[in-house]
């Protein structure tokens, strides 16, 4: 039977992030919590600060249970609003800055935000002009605010309010409000793509992001004395639960960066010293891999948890040699656990690292169930991966089907991945059952984006499948069939879909086809046609270096 627990040495605690935010700054005020272009905050102001926005979100009728929606690049604002919600038990919804008109709309009438902050746009979005072309399309939304992020140093501070905000009543009635938020009540709301095109709502609690930070900081060795390099997206659940509640948790500074870029990232790890880098694979990649920065050090670089998507064996020795002194984790996990599930020993070398995704987390069990039969199978016999746990997900916002689909009757999430235990009971990932492709760390459902192509005058059929990357690992392909006759100009389409997904979604590749692969049951043979792909996409590659 392949079933294990391991070591729970690890206290469950039962609190809520305001809580915990409140006991840290108690005891370590004056230490730096966040840091951003040579602006910073410490703990107590931190506490303050986002206490003081909390009373100011409760006038503007913001209560318990009210979804609110975050769309901004990484900033200190954007923390300081994230926790003013939680404080009041209003569920932050975290919303994707590359979403583009029909994205958002959809996002925010599914899962019923009421009120949205908005602040830094990404890359060439212009956020103002988005809501405007929206605002008539969401009747539920009563108001869009500005985060008042347009400039460098103009984050919120205690002088940001008012004297009647700053009130001992309104202070006073602040605490009230905390005192009625449950550790088992919803703390956000954060955003998956599944296998079809409506991205999914999963809602997790504040003890499972609490513990689930605080087992990820026990597994690290961080502590108090480091400085984590936060670049992944805080409406990721690795860039929140591993990034701002596991420095709350572990009294460490937070050095926010915008989005990742590279020379930003090397920039800031060298400026603020930092010890800490978390990353998806591509991210490393990016630094290591790039030539004009070949000359660039990181001594100060202890330790990091690399995760989001797979990394081959090669790719991650080639990171570790780039840093030799740091403490490279590989972690496992998905958004529905909140996310970390199993991670790497600390003292485990890089080879066998490289190779598995460590033991599972304290508190959290694991079976490995045949693919055909549902039966559990023996250590070293691939299966489907089922979880349960405290860190399973609360469940998918107001899809019930869903949440029946994804769950086994006797409880456990079915994670739609592929794996194994060895010897070691260490967890290896071979594989997953779902076709999502996943591009620099972003999951990303094939059934969107065919559904975008299919909508383009001339199309027959779309099959949209993932092509092997340098950096991003995953590169997005469209294999195409035109309808007879039509005329197809690929650029206008990829123009068209680029209007209507986000960036990361449009693909990088189309290829034409007259007809796909058909195995003996007379479907797509969906093995045949990636291979197809990949070659084609490799020798694309080929042609345009050779130019």
């Amino acid at each position: 039977m392949t079933c294990i627990q391991v070591g729970d040495i690890m206290e469950l605690m039962k609190k809520t992030i305001g809580q915990y935010l409140k006991e840290q700054a108690a005891v370590i005020g004056s230490h730096t919590a966040m840091e951003m272009f040579g602006w910073s905050c410490d703990f107590a102001q931190l506490d303050e600060v986002s206490g003081l926005l909390a009373g100011r979100l409760d006038k503007m009728g913001v209560t318990r249970g009210t979804h609110v929606g975050i769309w901004s690049l990484n900033s200190p604002n954007w923390v300081f609003t994230f926790l003013a919600l939680v404080k009041i038990g209003a569920v932050p919804v975290l919303i994707n800055t590359c979403y583009r008109d029909e994205e958002l709309k959809g996002i925010l009438n599914y899962s019923d935000v009421e009120y949205v902050f908005c602040g830094m746009g990404c890359k060439d979005i212009v956020y103002d002009d988005v809501i405007a072309r929206i605002r008539q399309d969401t009747p539920k939304v009563k108001r869009f605010l500005h985060l008042d992020e347009r400039e460098a140093g103009t984050w919120m501070s205690v002088e940001s309010f008012g004297n009647r905000e700053r009130s001992a009543e309104t202070r006073s009635h602040i605490l009230e409000l905390e005192s009625r938020v449950k550790p088992e009540d919803a703390a956000c709301m954060i955003f998956t793509s599944g296998t079809t095109s409506l991205p999914k709502g999963i809602l997790l609690s504040h003890e499972q992001l609490i513990n689930n930070s605080r087992a990820m900081v026990e597994a690290m060795h961080w502590g108090a004395s480091d400085k984590m390099c936060i670049t992944v997206p805080l409406f990721h659940c690795f860039g929140i639960t591993a990034g701002v509640i596991a420095c709350i948790t572990g009294g460490m500074d937070m050095c926010l960066i915008p989005y990742f870029r590279t020379a930003h990232v090397w920039d800031a790890i060298e400026k603020y010293e930092c010890t800490i880098l978390n990353g998806v694979p591509s991210m490393f990649l990016a630094l290591i891999r790039k030539p004009q920065y070949a000359q660039r050090k990181a001594p100060k670089l202890k330790s990091g948890i690399i995760a989001g998507s797979p990394c081959t064996p090669e790719d991650f020795l080639e990171i570790c040699r780039r840093f030799p002194h740091m403490h490279l984790q590989p972690s496992y996990g998905q958004t529905e656990t909140s996310p970390c599930i199993a991670i790497a020993d600390w003292d485990d070398p890089n080879e066998v690292k490289a190779v598995s995704a460590g033991h599972v987390i304290g508190h959290v069990e694991i079976r490995i169930m045949d693919l055909d039969s549902g039966a559990l199978v023996a250590d070293g016999q691939d299966g489907e991966i089922q979880v349960r746990g405290y860190n399973v997900m609360m469940g998918y916002y107001n899809l019930p089907e869903a949440n029946a689909k994804v769950f086994t009757e006797d409880g456990w999430l079915r994670t739609g991945d592929v794996g194994h235990f060895d010897e070691r009971k260490e967890l290896h990932i071979t594989g997953r059952i779902k076709e999502m492709i996943i591009r620099a760390g972003e999951n990303i459902s094939p059934r969107e984006i065919e559904l975008a192509i299919r909508r383009y005058e001339g199309i027959a059929d779309v099959k949209v499948v993932g092509v092997p990357a340098q950096v991003l690992q995953e590169e997005i392909a469209a294999c195409v069939i035109a309808r007879p006759g039509a005329r197809i100009n690929q650029e206008r389409m990829l123009s068209y879909l680029k209007n209507r997904l986000a960036d990361y979604k449009v693909p990088a590749y189309v290829f034409w086809f007259d007809a796909f692969p058909m195995n003996a049951s007379g479907k797509i043979d969906l093995k045949e046609l990636r291979r197809e792909a990949a070659a084609r996409a490799a020798k694309q590659r080929e042609a345009c270096e050779a130019h």
